[in-house]
């Protein structure tokens, strides 16, 4: 029995074996271990590396590829020591070396671009590397940032959009963040569409981002499709209750640049959303008030009118509506459509703003007699503590300063000051009703308190102190004049009327030339066709006894004041100033032309001189004089 079983299991085995296929074992080749040389140079080149000793470091690891030219690791240290002490051209063989060892390494490759970009410049083989790169490690954006870099600066906008298309693909890779960024680049592409799909996407899971929803109404007018991006600053606006703060500006902006056009206008009024319709107008009054540009001016009184007579269709007696739109046409120098709006306005009942409005026009069309009327009935019935008071005493003291009625505006502004003493602005005006009369001591001690107590205001400051130091000047107070213009350009290096009013007045009395001389030369950087600044500098020249500068200098100041004479209304209240600095100009070319002997050029401006002012008599001595000395030498 003992043998059955052991001849039974025999035979199992042998025909489990005889089923089994032959199996032929090789032996699998060991990877060599490195060679010790090449590991004792590798660990003294990274002790060398980290001490900071490159040189030393390249050295050894150039000894360890002599005794292992197989290994990515020692070719790869080589190359990045190389680059390290930019000897990128020598790094070039290394790396490529380590690539070929090791294809898949990204580090390596990316010591390879190095070389390659800096060293050989080779930028299509750089390229390459970094599409490589992209490939392996697609997860990191570094390569696609210097494809990028290198895209836009070649002007390949189709590879720009192909290389973000391929990292917008790449599934997991972008957050938020890194698909507005890829939004960002395809505007600046011109890829609208897909930058508009990303916003999109991306409002889905936030649909109350304003900033979003702005950057897409940016991107749709980009397109060319604005009516949906009104559609998208309109949301924004309505979720912002139509309010008009910091945020929202930037909205309404885009929004009145899009009504400007007439046919989306007209629809806006077709609607029914009354709130935009009223804050639009209410924007347009802003961006009207102080706009310099006149042609952008017009275009916003052109929509805010329309805005107001919308408005105006459905309540035609507002009075609120009519001071706003009378308002509005007087800003826009309209004065009698202006006066008629007012008129209309004051027949739903009498306001004070309505006659006032109604002087301003007369004012506008210089209809001062019109205005005057007006406005000294409103002065005699309206009381000190009415809202209206102030603008009612500067408007009729201006009106009879317009018709040289100095000592009527000054009793208005002295019954203003003893009224409002702590007003500032009747106060100053009081004061220069005393320089229009050359009575600088009278406006001396108005304008002194009046420096401290607008310290708080620099720009009013700066009037008080350029008024106060001129008027010291004309006293003959001229240290105290120089202190207060200093302080001036202290506050204010760049006021040009400041450098120039000292500069001359150094230069009146010969005293630092040099000085005055950079200061009118600061003056005329900021303004270098204003005549008053090339006569200083032309006086600072005679005074330097630079005579031919000088009159190089005074002959420009002499054509641009003339020739602005010559453009000036002659009834315009600057024609004075303009003939008081053309005397005093010929007057210094007469100088300078005496001094280099050329009496008839002399003789010339003096005589103009005295043609624009009349009764100086140093003007007439100083040409009888000359005519004396020109008889004197013929004789």
């Amino acid at each position: 029995m003992r043998y059955t079983f052991f001849c039974l299991f025999t035979l199992l085995i042998g025909c489990a074996t005889a089923q089994q296929p032959q199996i032929s074992l090789r032996s699998v080749p060991k990877k060599a271990p490195p060679h010790p040389q090449a590991v004792t140079h590798f660990l003294r080149a990274r002790y060398a590396e980290s001490a900071g000793k490159r040189d030393r470091a390249i050295e050894e690891l150039q000894a360890a590829v002599q005794y292992d030219s197989t290994s990515a690791t020692l070719y790869g240290a080589l190359a990045r020591n190389l680059n390290a002490v930019l000897r990128f051209r020598q790094a070039v063989e290394p790396a490529q070396r380590a690539v070929q060892i090791d294809p898949k390494n990204v580090q390596i490759r990316w010591l390879y671009y190095e070389a390659l970009s800096r060293g050989l410049r080779d930028t299509t083989r750089a390229i390459d590397q970094l599409n490589t790169i992209a490939r392996l490690a697609p997860r990191d954006l570094s390569a696609y940032q210097h494809l990028f870099q290198i895209y836009r600066a070649r002007g390949q906008r189709g590879k720009v959009i192909t290389l973000l298309d391929s990292i917008v693909t790449v599934p997991g890779l972008m957050g938020t963040r890194e698909k507005l960024f890829a939004a960002e680049v395809y505007n600046r592409q011109h890829a609208f569409d897909k930058a508009a799909q990303i916003y999109r996407d991306v409002l889905k899971e936030d649909p109350n981002n304003d900033d979003l929803q702005f950057k897409l109404g940016i991107t749709h007018l980009s397109r060319g499709d604005t009516l949906a991006a009104e559609q998208n600053f309109r949301r924004i606006i309505a979720r912002r209750d139509y309010s008009v703060t910091r945020e929202t500006v930037p909205v309404w902006v885009q929004l009145v640049h899009i009504y400007s056009h007439e046919s989306y206008l007209n629809h806006l009024f077709e609607e029914p959303d009354i709130r935009l319709v009223d804050q639009l107008g209410h924007v347009l009054l802003r961006m009207v008030t102080g706009r310099r540009d006149h042609d952008e001016k017009m275009l916003f009184v052109d929509m805010a009118e329309r805005v107001l007579d919308h408005q105006l269709q459905t309540d035609p007696e507002n009075q609120t509506l009519l001071s706003t739109k009378a308002r509005l046409l007087l800003d826009a120098n309209r004065p009698a459509d202006a006066r008629k709006t007012y008129r209309h306005a004051n027949l739903q009942g009498e306001k004070t703003e309505y006659h006032l409005g109604i002087a301003r026009s007369y004012r506008a069309e210089e209809n001062w007699a019109s205005a005057q009327q007006i406005l000294e009935k409103l002065y005699r019935d309206t009381h000190s503590e009415s809202e209206y008071y102030d603008q009612i005493a500067f408007d009729l003291a201006r009106v009879y300063l317009r018709q040289d009625e100095i000592a009527s505006a000054r009793t208005i502004y002295q019954q203003a000051v003893a009224a409002r003493p702590k007003n500032t602005g009747f106060r100053y005006e009081l004061a220069r009703t005393y320089l229009f009369d050359r009575n600088w001591e009278k406006a001396i001690p108005l304008l002194e308190p009046l420096v401290a107590d607008t310290e708080d205001n620099p720009e009013f400051l700066e009037h008080v102190l350029f008024d106060l130091g001129r008027s010291l000047e004309r006293a003959g107070q001229f240290d105290r004049a120089v202190a207060v213009f200093q302080r001036l350009l202290a506050l204010d290096q760049d006021h040009a009327d400041a450098s120039n009013y000292l500069g001359y007045m150094l230069a009146e009395r010969g005293e630092r030339l040099t000085e005055a001389k950079k200061l009118i030369e600061r003056a005329l950087k900021i303004d270098p066709e204003n005549g008053a600044y090339l006569d200083s500098l032309g006086w600072v020249y005679y005074q330097l006894k630079q005579y031919e500068n000088a009159a190089r200098w005074l002959d420009r100041a002499l054509a641009v004041e003339e020739e602005t004479l010559r453009q000036t209304d002659p009834n315009s209240p600057i024609v004075d100033g303009l003939r008081e600095n053309l005397a005093v100009i010929h007057e210094h070319a007469g100088d300078a032309a005496q001094k280099m002997g050329d009496l008839d050029r002399a003789s010339h401006h003096y005589e103009r001189a005295i043609e624009f002012d009349p009764d100086n008599q140093t003007l007439r001595k100083k040409f009888e004089n000359l005519s004396e000395d020109d008889s004197s030498s013929n004789e």
